[in-house]
């Protein structure tokens, strides 16, 4: 089992440079999309399980300064932005490509493991 802590203010840090903070997200809640797909739902919530049974702090639906949203952010990890796709509908790899080291993309079709 993972147990890695982020403080309250590397948390806060974190959050100013890339939330937009003018739109709340709740720590700890799974948000889901209406136009997603069920596949697309499900991968969601393991991934923000996966996190909580790790003791991991989790957002889901995330809006960042950039204008763009992530499914589900994790800071504690590598690439904390997870993003989720089901085979029909691919996102571009540009997607975030400003955030291009910090992102994972998790295909409902494929095994996915979180860096």
């Amino acid at each position: 089992m993972v147990e890695i802590m982020i403080t309250s203010k590397e948390l806060n840090s974190f959050k100013r440079d890339y939330f937009d903070l003018k739109k709340q997200r709740y720590q700890g809640h799974i948000i889901h999309d209406p136009g997603t797909t069920p596949e697309h739902r499900k991968l969601v919530t393991e991934v923000c399980e996966w996190a909580y049974k790790n003791k991991m702090i989790y957002f889901t639906r995330v809006y960042l300064k950039t204008g763009k949203i992530v499914d589900v952010l994790i800071p504690e990890l590598v690439r904390p932005f997870i993003e989720v796709r089901a085979s029909e509908e691919k996102k571009d790899k540009i997607y975030l490509d400003e955030y291009s080291d910090l992102i994972q993309f998790v295909d409902v079709s494929d095994p996915y493991r979180l860096l």
